[in-house]
C-alpha cells in the first residue's frame, strides 16, 4: 500500500500538467521560430534572413568554446585535489546546452542560448534545477526502496 501511495504521489495530477505544458513548448518552439522568420523575411529579403540567422550563433558558439576550456580546467584542477567539483560540472552542462542552443538554427534558440552563456544566471538555473531535481529523485528513491529497509 505504501508503495502505491508513494507512486500516486510520483505520477499525480500537477506531475503530469507540467509534462504535457512541457510538451506543448517543446512543440511551440519550432512554431515560434517559424513565424519569426515568416515575419522577418516579410521586412527583408529571404537570403539576408537565413545569412543572420546562420551567423548570429557564431560569436556565441566561440564565446562558449572559451568558456568550457577555462570551465575544464577549473574541474581538472578540482579533482586532481579531491575536492567535490558540483559547480564546475553544472556549468560545464550549461555550457554544452548553450553552445548546443547557439548551433540550432533559429533566432529564439540563440537567444536562449546566449543567456546561458552569462555565468550568473547559468549558475542560478543550476541550483534551481539542482533542488527540483533532489526532490524528485528522493521521491524516486523512496518508491524503489526495497521492503524491510
Amino acid at each position: 500500500m505504501r508503495e502505491l501511495r508513494l507512486f500516486v504521489q510520483f505520477i499525480e495530477r500537477d506531475y503530469l500538467f507540467k509534462l504535457i505544458a512541457a510538451l506543448l513548448v517543446y512543440s511551440l518552439v519550432p512554431l515560434a521560430e517559424i513565424v519569426f522568420f515568416i515575419y522577418l523575411t516579410t521586412l527583408i529579403r529571404n537570403w539576408l534572413v537565413l545569412v543572420i540567422a546562420a551567423l548570429i550563433g557564431l560569436p556565441g558558439v566561440l564565446i562558449a568554446h572559451n568558456q568550457l576550456r577555462g570551465t575544464l580546467q577549473r574541474l581538472k584542477a578540482k579533482i586532481t585535489s579531491r575536492t567535490h567539483p558540483g559547480p564546475e560540472i553544472a556549468d560545464v552542462l550549461g555550457i554544452l546546452v548553450a553552445g548546443a542552443l547557439l548551433v540550432t538554427p533559429g533566432f529564439l534558440t540563440d537567444v536562449a542560448g546566449y543567456l546561458l552563456l552569462i555565468p550568473a544566471l547559468r549558475g542560478r538555473l543550476a541550483r534551481t534545477l539542482a533542488g527540483r531535481l533532489d526532490r524528485t529523485l528522493g521521491v524516486l528513491a523512496e518508491f524503489l526502496k526495497p521492503r524491510g529497509m
